[in-house]
């Protein structure tokens, strides 16, 4: 099978001394959420991605030390020969000598704040492969260069509240694309009659001109001898016409009509977010992405909409990501990231030392960690509410629903805190066998990590996991209690475990069956001893439902509990409320470990 050919994007950026970025790179692909709290640095990452791609200079604003350069450098890769063969010729020899394997690296440099823009450096990088003794590793763009590279990469859509109207005229210029390739031609013919009885010298140029520069040269010349004026007029095209456009907004009750940026916040963002979704709509199966990558920069997409509209949102940019455009947003909605996305989203932090940086993205984190790396990461994404996990600063995996349902209202009544005030993630696994590895990979990116598992965890994985030895003296003692078990009850063991299959009690019941017998109650805390002190949490009596008290594992149990947990007397009533206490206790060091 032909491999698919490399998508043209820019595929890493580092940026430096960009307000509260130091100097740090982010990976980048075809969709990539920036996730972080608030003043986390998350718009300067895309102010960034912005300047380096457009022409404008910075203010001493933007300078975190005002007396250093401000840098970007972009990684561009996926220049095929087929993309430099429709870019043409003439443009793709500025390209080439910048070229290594179909990628290149251009970098901006502002040194001081206020630059004219037209100063502001552009440099791009000389693989070794075409270097000479003579040359140097970053050479300093021409003007052809800039415009065939403009070619490539085109100006980005920028969508942020201090945009005002910018964004509506480049999403309009956009969507009409295609009206320019149709009639741009025709509309410039029509033009050029214009052009030529109004531009200078033109054989047609209008007696009107012809006087106006003849009169005011001859007042000039006495003041002036060596100069003379002309009067320039210039011929827009349909493009700028296009780039131009704007909105006009009706209210319909009333008839009132104003313009778009005359509009409030909410109804703005509304407005743009459904361009966005009319320029998904019409790109569909375009396929245009060959030739130039636009890139769409959002900051929380997700403003002042609805959960239905949100969703709506992100299938639209997942699409316009498939349809040629790249596509960097920032956001706080758990809603805007997917399973699927998990893996490529930037976890963006700031702290005082380092300034805004990102953690270790779950992709790259997990190729480090685990050699069977794909199908591991359909593992972690299968995990319930997986996505939350990118929204925390630590993360408790639990191993069944209980523990999912319950323990948010549980520890919110026991500590007066809930999961998000200590920036908790509580996440579901489909079961223990992958704790290790997710544990490995949470921690590979930096993200504190702990674990709650059941009894059997103990005596069926933490073995083969490493956070047991292959003797424990606790888990032999304990399975000869097993024995004990099965000679006074119908009881099938396997390598002297329970289970299910042929027996008259459940391996859950067994266990907590163990875990009540008196000469159990020292090995057993010794085995939770152990576990705890690597970051996991074992139910000493069995599961969760035996501290707790519930008899079933159903939604019925599970709301039940949650409704008496707000009752005046559930502290008495609850069967164990020193280890439930201690639980809660240990969850709230998990978060300080961050």
């Amino acid at each position: 099978m032909q491999a698919q050919p490399q998508p043209l994007r820019l595929s890493e950026i580092t940026i430096s001394n960009l307000r509260s970025i130091q100097r740090q790179t982010f990976p980048l692909s075809g969709i990539t959420a920036l996730i972080g709290y608030n003043n986390a640095g998350k718009t300067n990452i895309l102010m960034g991605i912005r300047w380096l791609l457009s022409k404008f200079s910075l203010d001493i604003s933007f300078f975190d030390d005002p007396n250093q350069p401000v840098e970007v450098e972009g990684l561009f890769e996926g220049i095929s020969e087929t993309v430099l063969n429709r870019l043409g010729e003439e443009k793709a020899v500025e390209i080439t000598p910048f070229l290594n394997n179909g990628s290149m690296r251009v970098k901006k440099v502002q040194r001081v704040p206020g630059e004219v823009p037209e100063n502001v450096e552009l440099w791009a990088f000389v693989p070794t492969n075409r270097k000479t003794e003579r040359r140097k590793d970053w050479v300093r763009c021409s003007d052809a260069f800039r415009h065939a590279f403009r070619r490539l990469f085109p100006e980005p859509i920028a969508i942020w509240d201090f945009e005002g109207n910018q964004a509506f005229t480049k999403l309009l210029h956009e969507i009409f694309k295609p009206l320019e390739r149709r009639f741009g031609g025709e509309f410039n013919d029509i033009l050029s009659k214009f052009s030529d009885m109004l531009s200078p010298g033109g054989e047609n140029q209008a007696a009107e001109i012809q006087s106006f520069d003849r009169d005011v040269n001859e007042k000039l010349k006495p003041l002036f001898p060596s100069v003379r004026v002309e009067l320039d007029i210039p011929i827009p095209t349909l493009e700028t016409f296009l780039k131009n456009a704007t909105l006009k907004v009706i209210d319909e009750d009333d008839g009132f009509e104003r313009d778009i940026n005359r509009m409030g916040a909410g109804s703005q963002r509304a407005i743009q977010m459904a361009l966005v979704r009319y320029l998904a709509e019409i790109k569909k199966h375009h396929n245009n992405h060959y030739l130039s990558r636009t890139m769409l920069l959002i900051d929380s997409p997700e403003l002042y909409l609805h959960p239905q509209a949100v969703e709506l949102i992100r299938v639209a940019l997942k699409n316009l990501s498939n349809e040629g455009y790249q596509v960097i947003y920032a956001t706080h909605s758990a809603q805007m990231v997917t399973s699927e996305d998990v893996s490529t989203s930037l976890l963006i932090r700031k702290n005082k030392e380092r300034g805004t940086y990102m953690r270790k993205r779950m992709e790259d984190a997990v190729h480090q960690v685990i050699q069977d790396a794909p199908s591991q990461l359909q593992m972690l994404f299968s995990l319930s509410n997986s996505n939350e996990l990118l929204f925390a600063d630590y993360v408790l995996l639990t191993e069944g629903k209980t523990e999912w349902r319950v323990l948010p209202a549980l520890f919110e009544r026991l500590t007066g805190q809930s999961f998000a005030l200590i920036k908790c993630a509580l996440v579901r696994q489909g079961g223990v066998s992958n704790t290790r590895k997710s544990m490995q990979v949470l921690s590979a990116m930096d993200m504190p990590v702990r674990a709650i598992v059941d009894l059997d965890y103990a005596f069926t994985t933490a073995t083969r996991d490493g956070f047991l030895e292959p003797n424990d003296p606790d888990i032999r003692f304990c399975t000869n209690l097993f024995r004990e078990l099965a000679f006074h009850n119908h009881l099938r063991l396997v390598n002297g475990r329970p289970v299910n299959k042929h027996s008259n009690i459940s391996a859950s019941k067994a266990y907590a069956m163990m875990a009540a017998m008196p000469e159990a109650e020292t090995p057993i805390k010794s085995i939770h001893m152990k576990l705890r002190q690597q970051g996991i949490w074992v139910w000493t009596k069995g599961a969760i439902e035996e501290h707790l008290g519930l008899e079933a594992k159903n939604e019925t149990a599970w709301s039940n509990f949650i409704e008496r947990c707000k009752g005046q007397n559930f502290v008495k009533n609850l069967p164990d409320y020193e280890g439930i206490e201690a639980l809660c206790q240990w969850i709230i060091d998990g978060s300080r470990e961050v």
